[in-house]
């Protein structure tokens, strides 16, 4: 029985390996001994890993610019990778991009892909690669994670020095150095509206 499990599980695993080929370009091999899927990193592709929360705000922005590409994620969620073109000669800024939690996964390293592409239950893809499109550039990744991780986080009210009383996000006071404003209400005109209209 072990034999048969054995057997089918290469054959699901030659299927996609396949499929991958056919449909993305991909050159995934057969891990026999683990009974995986792998993607050596070079030529065809690269990859990034950032943090999930850098991740997210980092793939909002790509969908933005229509150039988001492929995401996996650990086992744990915690951790996305995305592959992207080679980097071929763009400046790699390595210690910089450890400094902001972004990883460069280094050429020549194997990365595990899933069986499904499919983005079916379980399935590790953030982001599903798409029929023969095109990887994202991989200069545009980091730019997008290097900007995003300079952004500081969202201050709130009582951190930039202006006290809330008991309505929620209206300062009581206003700040040195700045001129109060008022709102004042513009009169409301009623006009009657003809009948045939």
């Amino acid at each position: 029985m072990a034999d048969a499990a054995k057997l089918e599980l290469l054959r699901a695993l030659a299927g996609a390996r396949t499929g991958y080929e056919e449909r993305f370009g991909w050159p995934v091999t057969i891990e026999v001994r683990r009974g995986r899927l792998v993607m050596r990193l070079g030529d065809a592709a690269g990859a990034l890993v950032l943090p999930r929360r850098l991740g997210g705000a980092v793939l909002a922005e790509l969908r933005i610019a229509l150039l988001a590409g492929p995401v996996l994620a650990d086992t744990t969620g915690q951790w996305w990778m995305f592959l992207t073109r080679p980097p071929c000669g763009a400046a790699r800024h390595d210690d910089e991009l450890r400094q902001l939690d972004v990883h460069p996964v280094p050429d020549g390293a194997s990365v595990v892909v899933p069986c499904e592409f499919d983005g079916k239950i379980g399935c590790p893809w953030i982001e599903r690669p798409r029929s023969l499109a095109q990887l994202p550039p991989w200069s545009a990744v980091v730019a997008t994670a290097r900007r995003l991780a300079r952004i500081p986080a969202r201050r709130e009210p009582e951190q930039a020095g202006l006290r809330l009383p008991g309505g929620a996000g209206r300062p009581s006071a206003t700040p040195q150095g700045t001129s109060a404003c008022r709102v004042t209400r513009m009169p409301v005109v009623k006009r009657r509206i003809p009948e045939n209209y």
